[in-house]
């Protein structure tokens, strides 16, 4: 009986190999879904839907390149701003400042279809710093520098990414792009290639994010780094643009400040930080500096002398900080001032009205406002557009920040002599090199030299 049950179940085991076999050859398992792959270069695959959002389902699986920063030597460091330029160096130390010695620990992804580059990068920075020359009044000091605060300066600085590529032929005492990658890019200290030509593509908080797009560049033995040709996007806030200690031209106007970027989709941009909708200054900083400090009704009592918010009344709402006067328009000031929620409604009812706008001039200086003001780019300053996962509407400084992830697309062939070209790139390679700074533009750390390859269709 056993014998015939073992026969039954060996028949049955030989009938089911069969037929496995048989589903295998005539029904096909699907294919294993994709896994991202650590490589040893930046290959960009051939996608034939654009991948143009930070969540797109095709970064998740692409394959990347971690950027290996942490073997480098320290580049471009203990450089200072000239005079008037104040607490604008958060990476002068290299690698030992740079997110306060932390791995950056900067991953890259990249695609391309039949018209564009899409290069996805992602790096840790834990404080987010999205004020760019902003105008202080009596500002505080910088501990690198002997500067004087007082009086009209230019402060802080932006977070920003940068990529280099070759336009033709560049070289310098450092040896040539295609050998040193970026390298070849600095001549005499300066971003200045002694031979030859470079595109620089730099991603900043501060003036290219709100517009959806990066600072298109380039750098020549000729004339040495200069913006890329047509309508640049952000301009000096500035009475003389080249003086730092003059004062700002413009302020936010009071009106919402609504976006449309290049990829279509509408944004409000946070007037703390970014100025798009403008008025002109009104009022005499030392005249509202007079009134600030009047012994009877002057704002100092409850805000504080130097606008700390410590006052000899109490404490109150601290105007001395970066992108606090920005947020709020005269009016707004004026109606909040004079309303019952304001603690020092008795005072500011004392303050004479022909002295509001010069009292109004001084807290916006105490508490800053934007040192540039936006407009859409133009022509070849345009190629390049950028998504992120920046929240614009309201840029929150003070909350924890952990990674951005910044989007950089581009045309592969623009036809314009300050850019780099990629005409039918399928199986070339490019060298690139990146540089990676926290509120900082003189100083950063960078990779000389990685290798951008566009995979076969």
């Amino acid at each position: 009986m056993k014998n015939k049950i073992y026969q039954k179940l060996s028949a049955l085991s030989l009938v089911l190999l069969v037929f496995s076999a048989c589903e295998q050859a005539y029904f096909p398992q699907p294919p294993r879904a994709k896994v991202a792959q650590k490589t040893s270069t930046l290959q960009a695959a051939y996608v034939s839907t654009p991948p143009m959002a930070i969540t797109d389902a095709y970064w998740k699986t692409a394959d990347f390149l971690e950027v290996p920063f942490a073997d480098l030597t320290d580049l471009n460091k203990n450089e200072l701003y000239a005079n008037g330029f104040l607490n604008m160096t958060g990476t002068y130390g290299g690698k030992a400042t740079f997110n306060k010695g932390a791995d950056p620990k900067l991953v890259m992804k990249a695609a391309y279809d039949n018209s564009k580059l899409y290069l996805y990068m992602e790096w840790v920075d834990s404080d987010m710093s999205p004020a760019l020359e902003s105008a202080f009044f009596s500002g505080p000091t910088d501990p690198l520098k002997t500067d004087s605060a007082g009086g009209w300066t230019s402060q802080g600085n932006s977070d920003k990414i940068a990529l280099a590529f070759e336009i033709a032929n560049a070289s310098s005492a450092a040896g040539t792009f295609s050998d040193k990658g970026c390298a070849a890019s600095c001549h005499n200290n300066k971003m200045q290639p002694s031979a030859g030509s470079v595109d620089i593509w730099k991603w900043d908080l501060a003036i290219s994010e709100p517009l959806g797009y990066a600072v298109d560049m380039m750098t020549d033995a000729t004339t040495g780094i200069s913006n890329d040709a047509g309508t640049s996007m952000a301009t000096r806030n500035k009475v003389t643009p080249g003086n730092p200690r003059s004062g700002p031209v413009y302020e936010w106007d009071g009106t919402k400040q609504s976006y449309t970027r290049p990829d279509g989709k509408t944004t409000n941009l946070d007037p703390a930080f970014y100025l798009l909708n403008k008025a002109l200054f009104t009022g005499d900083v030392h005249k509202g500096d007079v009134v600030y400090h009047h012994p009877t009704y002057g704002c100092n009592h409850c805000h504080g002398e130097n606008g700390d918010g410590v006052g000899s009344f109490g404490e109150a709402t601290a105007f001395a900080s970066t992108g606090f006067a920005g947020k709020y328009s005269r009016s707004n000031i004026i109606s909040f001032s004079g309303n019952e929620e304001h603690t020092g409604k008795q005072y500011w009812q004392q303050v004479p009205t022909s002295s509001y706008d010069d009292l109004i001039a001084y807290i916006k200086g105490l508490g800053s406002l934007p040192g540039h003001y936006l407009t859409t780019p133009t022509g070849s300053s345009a190629n390049v557009w950028s998504v992120s996962n920046v929240t614009r509407s309201k840029v929150n400084v003070i909350a924890p920040h952990t990674v951005y992830k910044v989007l950089l697309v581009r045309d592969l062939s623009t036809g314009n002599p300050d850019d780099a070209q990629f005409t039918a790139p399928q199986g070339k390679s490019f060298p690139f090199g990146v540089a990676l700074m926290d509120h900082d533009g003189k100083n950063h750390i960078g990779s000389l030299k990685q290798i951008l390859t566009f995979q076969s269709k």
